[in-house]
C-alpha cells in the first residue's frame, strides 16, 4: 500500500505539472499527461494484475436467429465452459449469467450442423482466451403443433386420515409445438400438484404445464399454450380420532383370604384413529380392552405390559400398549376366640376362684387370622392389694401381631377371691 501512495503522489505531482505548464508549453503539458496515465496504468495493473482462470460456472448456451418454420430438436450440448482473462478483482466478482453464450442458426435447414458458440464478455476488460466445446451439433427439424389433453398429476399424500376423491381441470386441452419428432413423443400435458400433508381442498389458478410422453416423462424443447391451467381437488375426511378409557381384561381371583385392591393403567386414555364406523364399533362407556391378564391364585400384585384388543380398522395412536398394575391384598375380616383370661398379683393367703374365659374380637388379614389360636391372646386381670371378696377387674388384652382388638365380652372379669382354709 506504501508503494500505492508513493504513485498516487507522483501521479497529483506530474498533473499539476502539467495544467501549470499547459499555459505557457501545450505540447509539454501533453506529454505530462501521457506520463501520469502511465505511471497510473503501470501502479494499477502491479496492484491488480490480471489472471488467466477457468471459470468455475458452465455459461447456458441461447439459440438465436432459428429459421422460420424450423425448431431446435437437438443439441450435443446445453452449455459451455470457458476461460477468461482478467484483474483479480473482476474475476471475484463474475457471474454465469454476466456471459451471453450464444449459436447463431440463422441460414440453416433442416438436419443435423456443426456451429461455433459465440461467447460475450460483460465489458470489454474481461477476455474470453477459451471455449469448451468450441462448436456444437444442432439438429433442425419442422415446427409441428398437436392438441393435446391436460391432466391433473397429484404427487404425495394428503395428511393421514384424509383422501383425494375427486379432482377437475381447466383447459382440458392444451396445444404443443416443437420439433416435429419430439411433438409426436407428447401424449399429454400435466398439471402438478402437491398434496402432501393436506386436509382441505385445493383450487389453484395458475398451475404450470408440463409434457410428458406416454410413460409419464418429460419432454424438452416443445412449447405448450397456454402455459397454465386450474386445477380443483377435492379432499375428504376418510379417518376420524377419538378418546377412549383403557378396560383391562382380568381373569381369575386371587389365593384365598386375598382380593384385588386396585387396578391401574398406564395410559389410563388412549387415542384410537379410524373410520367412523370402525370406531363406533368400540363401547363409548366400557372403553377398550386388552389382552387378558390373569390373577389366578396371585398373593403379591400383579404388573403386566399388554397389548390393546382393537377392532378391525382402528389403531392407536403413540402405542399399542399399556402398562397395567394390580394390587392384591389380603383379605381384612374378624374373627372371635374364647380366651381363658389369667389373673395375676393375687395376695398371699387368697384362693381365686376360676374366672370364666372372654370372649375376644381381633381384626386382621385373613391369612393372619386363620392362623391365630385362643392360646396366643393373652388376656390379663391385676389383682394386685386386693382381698377376700368379688371384684369386677379391668382386662388388659395383647393381641398377636397383625392383628388388633376390637372388642371384649364382657369388658370386665368378675375376679372372686377367698382366704385360703
Amino acid at each position: 500500500m506504501e508503494g500505492v501512495r508513493q504513485a498516487l503522489a507522483l501521479v497529483l505531482y506530474a498533473a499539476r505539472a502539467s495544467w501549470s505548464a499547459l499555459a505557457q508549453h501545450s505540447g509539454l503539458a501533453a506529454l505530462s499527461v501521457a506520463l501520469s496515465l502511465s505511471l497510473w496504468v503501470y501502479v494499477t495493473d502491479r496492484e491488480n494484475p490480471k489472471e488467466t482462470q477457468t471459470f468455475n460456472s458452465a455459461i447456458p448456451i441461447k439459440f438465436v436467429n432459428v429459421p422460420t418454420g424450423l425448431a431446435v430438436a437437438n443439441a450435443s450440448e446445453s452449455s459451455v465452459r470457458i476461460r477468461v482473462e482478467a484483474t483479480k478483482s473482476d474475476l471475484g466478482r463474475l457471474r454465469a449469467d454476466d456471459f451471453d453464450a450464444s449459436v447463431n442458426l440463422g441460414g440453416l435447414s433442416t438436419g443435423q450442423s456443426t456451429i461455433g458458440v459465440d461467447v460475450q464478455p460483460p465489458n470489454n476488460s474481461i477476455t474470453i482466451v477459451d471455449v469448451t466445446p468450441p462448436t456444437i451439433a444442432v439438429t433442425l427439424e419442422p415446427v409441428r403443433t398437436k392438441e393435446v389433453p391436460v391432466r391433473a398429476a397429484l404427487v404425495g399424500s394428503p395428511q393421514q386420515g384424509f383422501a383425494s376423491v375427486g379432482s377437475t381441470v381447466a383447459p382440458e386441452t392444451a396445444v404443443v409445438s416443437g420439433p416435429e419428432s419430439l411433438v409426436a413423443l407428447v401424449d399429454h400435458v400435466d398439471a402438478v400438484v402437491n398434496l402432501t400433508g393436506l386436509k382441505v381442498d385445493v383450487n389453484e389458478d395458475r398451475v404450470e404445464l408440463q409434457p410428458r410422453d406416454l410413460r409419464g416423462g418429460d419432454i424438452s424443447r416443445v412449447t405448450v399454450n397456454p402455459t397454465t391451467a386450474s386445477v380443483t381437488v377435492d379432499i375428504e375426511q376418510r379417518e376420524f380420532s377419538a378418546e377412549f378409557v383403557v378396560n383391562p381384561a382380568v381373569s381369575g381371583q386371587p389365593a384365598t383370604g386375598y382380593n384385588i385392591a386396585s387396578i391401574t393403567v398406564d395410559p389410563r386414555i388412549v387415542t384410537l384413529t379410524g373410520a367412523l364406523d370402525a370406531l363406533q364399533s368400540v363401547d363409548a362407556v366400557r372403553g377398550v380392552s386388552t389382552e387378558e391378564i390373569s390373577v389366578a391364585d396371585a398373593r403379591a400384585d400383579v404388573v403386566r405390559q399388554v397389548q390393546l384388543s382393537l377392532p378391525p380398522g382402528v389403531r392407536a395412536q403413540g402405542t399399542t400398549t399399556v402398562r397395567v398394575t394390580i394390587a392384591v391384598r389380603a383379605a381384612r375380616g374378624e374373627a372371635t376366640f374364647l380366651v381363658a383370661p389369667q389373673v395375676r398379683n393375687v395376695g398371699q393367703g387368697l384362693v381365686l376362684v376360676q374366672p370364666a374365659s372372654v370372649l375376644v374380637t381381633l381384626e386382621g388379614d385373613a391369612p393372619t387370622l386363620q392362623a391365630v389360636t385362643p392360646e396366643s391372646i393373652t388376656v390379663i386381670a391385676d389383682a394386685s392389694g386386693l382381698g377376700p371378696g368379688v371384684y369386677p377387674l379391668p382386662l388388659q388384652v395383647v393381641p398377636p401381631p397383625g392383628t388388633t382388638v376390637v372388642r371384649t365380652d364382657p369388658r370386665e372379669l368378675g375376679v372372686a377371691l377367698a382366704e385360703r382354709q
